[in-house]
């Protein structure tokens, strides 16, 4: 995995914990999507197809978000990962 994970200045480098964090993640942002449509817009009387109309549009945009932060980060490995690397390769000459 090209992700980073840093908590309290200690890189994560199991690769099964930042599956479990990133996966977790997703889960929690999934339960504030799922409390936001069906509690509080039924709750301040939004119509139901309003909520239905939100409901396609949060999970296009979850999708778009996933699939645009894994592009963003293979870009950034890709581009920043080499770099890294020849810079430590300076240093160790």
């Amino acid at each position: 995995m090209a992700t980073r994970i840093i908590i309290n200045g200690q890189e994560i480098t199991n690769p099964f914990v930042k599956a479990i964090l990133i996966l977790g993640a997703v889960v929690v942002t999934a339960l504030v999507t799922a409390l936001v449509i069906f509690v509080l817009l039924p709750i301040i009387g939004v119509a139901v197809t309003l909520s239905i109309g939100f409901i396609v549009i949060f999970i296009i945009a979850s999708v778009l978000s996933v699939v645009t932060l894994g592009i963003v980060a293979a870009l950034f490995a890709w581009l920043f990962g080499a770099a890294e690397f020849r810079f430590e390769k300076i240093h160790k000459r």
